[in-house]
C-alpha cells in the first residue's frame, strides 16, 4: 500500500490558506440590512488544522452569537457553543451577557451554563456547572472573548484604531494587558474575483495571538488563532 503523502502546512492560517485546505470555499454574503450595532446573529464552525495539508483537518464544533439591542446604554449577547472533546464528549456552553454599549462591550451581568454529554447524548451531571456574575460600575476597561466578536465589527478600518483592555476569558478567568489593533486590508480570491478582507490583531498575556477577519461591511467572517479557526457559516 502506498504511503499517504503528508505535507506540513508550514505557515500561519489565513482566510486564503483556509480555502486551500478546504476549510472554506467562500464566505456567506452579508445581508443588506446588516448593522454592527443592531440586531444580528452570526453562526460559526470551529475548525482545526493538525499541521498537514492533506488530512486531519476537521470541524470540531460550532459557535452562535446573537446581538440584541436592550436599551440605549446596553445590549444582550446570547452565546451557544458546542465543542467535541476527547472520547467523543461534547461540551455545550450557553450564555446570556448584558453589555454596556461602549467601545469594549464591557460586561454588566452574565449567566452561563456548561454541560457535557457522552457518545450516547446522556448528560454527565457531575460535570455540569452554572455561573452568574455582576460587574461593578467601575469595570469599563474589561471585555470578554465572546464580546470581542461583537466589538471588532464596530471598529474603523484605520491603523489608528486600537483598544487596550483586560480580558475576561469564558466570563471567569481574568487576563490583563491586552490590545486590539487594525493591521490592514488583504485580498482573497473567490469566484474568480479578488475581495478585500480586513484584519485586526489581538495580543495579550495568557493567550496566543488572534486575528479577526472582516468584509467591507464590517461583518466578522473568521477568527483565527494558531491552528484553530471560527468560520462564518451564515
Amino acid at each position: 500500500m502506498a504511503k499517504q503523502q503528508r505535507t506540513i502546512v508550514g505557515e500561519n492560517l489565513t482566510p486564503t490558506l483556509l480555502k486551500e485546505l478546504g476549510g472554506v470555499d467562500k464566505f456567506p454574503r452579508t445581508p443588506a440590512g446588516f448593522q454592527p450595532d443592531g440586531n444580528w446573529t452570526n453562526k460559526y464552525r470551529i475548525w482545526t488544522c493538525h499541521g498537514y495539508r492533506e488530512s486531519s483537518n476537521e470541524n470540531v464544533g460550532s459557535l452562535r452569537i446573537t446581538r440584541r439591542v436592550d436599551s440605549k446604554k446596553t445590549f444582550i449577547l446570547e452565546v451557544h457553543q458546542e465543542i467535541v472533546q476527547t472520547d467523543e464528549l461534547i461540551n455545550v456552553i450557553e450564555g446570556k451577557i448584558k453589555c454596556r454599549n461602549d467601545k469594549l462591550a464591557s460586561p454588566v451581568e452574565w449567566r452561563l451554563s456548561s454541560r457535557f454529554a457522552g457518545p450516547n447524548s446522556k448528560i454527565i451531571s457531575e460535570l455540569s456547572s452554572r455561573n452568574h456574575g455582576v460587574a461593578t460600575e467601575s469595570v469599563t476597561s474589561t471585555t470578554s472573548d465572546w464580546a470581542l466578536f461583537e466589538v471588532v465589527q464596530r471598529l474603523a478600518f484605520d491603523k489608528r484604531s486600537s483598544l487596550k483592555f483586560d480580558l475576561l476569558e469564558g466570563m471567569s478567568l481574568s487576563k490583563l494587558g491586552h490590545r486590539l489593533f487594525y493591521r490592514g486590508s488583504y485580498p482573497m480570491k473567490t469566484d474568480g474575483q479578488s475581495i478585500p478582507l480586513h484584519c485586526f490583531v489581538q495580543l495579550g498575556s495568557g493567550i496566543l495571538p488572534y486575528e479577526y477577519w472582516l468584509d467591507d461591511r464590517h461583518r466578522l467572517l473568521a477568527v483565527i488563532s494558531m491552528n484553530k479557526a471560527y468560520i462564518l457559516d451564515q
